[in-house]
């Protein structure tokens, strides 16, 4: 299968999302990470608990789809990889741009 075009704009975008989910997702993430009582309290909301697991189910799931549909050509795993290293905001446009042609 064919990998995607993007457009310069399409592009800029995605990396734009890329660059806010590395920075400011997963920055959230590490400001909780680094006050131990922020973290506590959530883990300890079963809601906040519930988007978690459901966030970690979802990226497993969408690895799989993603991959078998074709549209990233990095392994599952590593997309997976990128997802808990920089947020799902992150992981998807790498993915997506990672090996996609560019415009003639």
């Amino acid at each position: 299968m064919a990998q995607a075009q993007y457009s310069f704009a399409e592009r800029c975008g995605l990396w734009g999302l890329a660059v806010v989910g590395l920075l400011v997702v997963n920055g959230a993430f590490f400001y909780g990470v680094f006050h131990p009582e922020i973290l506590r309290s959530a883990l300890e909301n079963p809601i906040a608990l519930a988007f978690i697991i459901e966030a970690l189910l979802l990226v497993v799931a969408l690895a799989y789809l993603l991959t078998k549909w074709g549209v990233i050509s990095l392994g599952w795993s590593w997309f997976v990889l990128l997802s808990l290293l920089g947020s799902l905001a992150f992981a998807l446009p790498v993915a997506v741009l990672h090996g996609a042609e560019r415009p003639s």
